[in-house]
């Protein structure tokens, strides 16, 4: 029987479904989304905008393995979402998650219009 390991983030049920819309973005608005959030996530935990300069600047993705290593700044951007308190998150979900869901739905709109030509 194969064990399924979860990530940190799938233990809470929106940040599973935050990261799972994330994740479908391509990845200009994903770059995008990430600086925000580590923009936000700074200001909540007080973190030295320069460090954070310093850690994109050291990454290195051959380190990692995950969809959201790819890019410096989104793997920076979730693993921020890591330092967050569950309340600290919950605004980051609500304060970016209508940003993500409005793309989906313009690209819902696009596959609709080719589909209906």
């Amino acid at each position: 029987m194969k064990k399924y390991y979860q990530r940190w983030y799938e233990k809470n049920e929106y940040l599973a479904a935050f990261m799972n819309l994330l994740s479908d973005l391509d990845i200009e608005l994903q770059c995008e989304i990430a600086i925000d959030i580590i923009m936000k996530a700074s200001t909540m935990i007080d973190r030295d905008y320069t460090k954070i300069i310093q850690d994109v600047a050291n990454y290195n993705p051959r380190d990692y393995k995950r969809w959201y290593d790819k890019n410096p700044n989104v793997h920076l951007a979730i693993e921020s979402l890591r330092d967050l308190d569950e309340n600290q998150k919950d605004e980051i979900i609500q304060e970016f998650s209508e940003k993500i869901l409005n793309s989906h739905y313009i690209k819902l709109d696009e596959i609709e219009k080719i589909d209906e030509e």
